[in-house]
């Protein structure tokens, strides 16, 4: 996974698709990778981590879920809290791309 990240971090989409696509075991696992990605999108930007997605085959765009699960129940301001951010709210178009206009 560390590596998958560190790709991602340097803008491989592919590495990026591998990365949400990582088996997490379901449940509480997949907040968590939900959180990871989140961070990934804070740390490249909301508008390069878009340009990513926008390369991704159209069937490998449907990873709202983790991205919305890691907002809401990670700790993205590191105040040992769960945010409970909102997807649309603090990604407003990576959230148009992907469930207001999807692209399949």
């Amino acid at each position: 996974m560390k590596h998958l990240i560190v790709k991602t971090l340097n803008k491989d989409y592919k590495a990026l698709i591998a990365l949400k696509n990582f088996p997490n075991g379901g449940a509480a696992s997949s907040y968590d990778l939900g959180y990871i990605i989140s961070q990934i999108i804070y740390r490249l930007g909301e508008d390069e981590f878009l340009s990513l997605v926008k390369k991704f085959p159209k069937n490998e765009q449907n990873f709202e879920g983790l991205i919305d699960v890691g907002l809401e129940y990670g700790d993205n301001n590191y105040d040992g809290k769960m945010d409970d951010k909102k997807f649309e709210q603090e990604f407003p178009k990576l959230y148009q791309f992907l469930i207001i206009t999807p692209n399949y």
